[in-house]
């Protein structure tokens, strides 16, 4: 019974230093959150910290005070010439131990899989990964492009109905503006490019017509601030708002419509609100039509109200091989609807 009390020391010994060490670790952990505070949750608690970091030194060092003496408890049963041998290698394999154990702890939140983890979905041509422990952010999801990593930021995603190889993708975590909001991807490029520094609004079918039927162009919305992205050579317009918007106006926007058949134009709406002499509001909408290669607007006519030229006000009408944008004929000699001078 000696024998077997004085093997199993060692393993006591081991077993508590490494418990106590991983507390130690983990009050360490939370004294240092203390220290800047928890934004929204509670302020900056420097005495509190300290208390916690000292507790933390306590809880290591019994650890350590647990290990020597269940390492000495069993070297003084040895010959005196193997003590210092057996201390030596005792304190190796607690060492190790402690770090097969940290190891183990740490490796599901650092662990990148080189091909696309279990459970991930097909979209397109892209695999889209569900949310790893490592992930930066609870909604971040890596991407893959035929087994190749595009991303591992991405937040919501959606591609070309047209040409599946083309991708957008918000991120999800950023160190500054020049990885913040939109990118796209399309298969060919080496890397992505960013299209929108915002985040773009939540994708769902209803974005399969910021596509241009043509393939070459796409409007990318983002909360009020849209950008035209170039498919082709990957370059992205400044944000339409600032481009089109009414100078004069209290407040204004540029909403986007919808593109023409072939894709040569497209048309947005210009909304503004401004003031009378007698100090009242008024508000009007624009509609106009843009050249997407020159950037260049044609307006049409405007509407005395700001949401408005929805479909059904407005239409597409061929004439010498494009498309022309004009008012619906049902609105054509409407009150609400006239020409400025311009």
């Amino acid at each position: 019974m000696g024998r077997v009390r004085v093997t199993f020391w060692p393993v006591v010994g081991i077993v508590g230093f490494i418990v106590f060490v991983l507390c130690g670790l983990g009050l360490a952990v939370v004294a240092v959150i203390f220290v800047g505070g928890a934004p929204h949750a509670f302020p900056p608690s420097p005495g509190i910290a300290a208390i916690l970091f000292l507790l933390a030194l306590l809880f290591v060092a019994l650890g350590v005070v647990i290990l020597r003496r269940s390492i000495r408890a069993l070297s003084a049963m040895r010959q005196s010439g193997s003590q210092q041998q057996v201390r030596t290698s005792l304190y190796v394999v607690a060492g190790a131990a402690l770090l097969v154990v940290v190891g183990a702890i740490v490796f599901p939140w650092v662990y990148k899989p080189w091909r696309p983890a279990k459970g991930s979905v097909q979209h397109a041509d892209y695999m889209v990964e569900p949310t790893l422990r490592s992930a930066c952010a609870p909604d971040a999801h890596r991407i893959f492009y035929r087994d190749r990593l595009v991303t591992k930021v991405a937040r919501e995603t959606t591609v070309s109905p047209r040409n599946p190889a083309r991708l957008l993708y918000t991120v999800a975590c950023a160190n500054d503006g020049s990885e913040s909001g939109v990118f796209y991807f399309d298969g060919a490029r080496g890397a992505p490019v960013q299209v929108n520094p915002l985040g773009m609004d939540e994708p769902g079918d209803w974005f399969d017509s910021f596509w241009s039927p043509d393939d070459k162009f796409v409007v990318v919305p983002a909360y009020g601030h849209a950008t035209l992205v170039n498919l082709q050579t990957g370059q992205r317009s400044d944000f339409l708002s600032d481009m089109f918007s009414t100078k004069d106006g209290l407040f204004s926007g540029v909403q986007f419509r919808g593109w023409s058949p072939d894709g040569k134009k497209l048309a947005v709406v210009i909304s503004s609100t401004s003031m009378r002499e007698d100090r009242s509001l008024f508000r009007e909408s624009d509609l106009v039509s843009i050249d997407p290669t020159t950037l260049k607007d044609s307006y049409v006519a405007t509407m005395r109200k700001s949401d408005s030229w929805n479909a059904g006000e407005f239409t597409w009408i061929a004439k010498d091989g494009t498309y022309d944008l004009a008012v619906d004929s049902s609105l054509q000699n409407g009150p609400t609807v006239y020409r400025k001078a311009r």
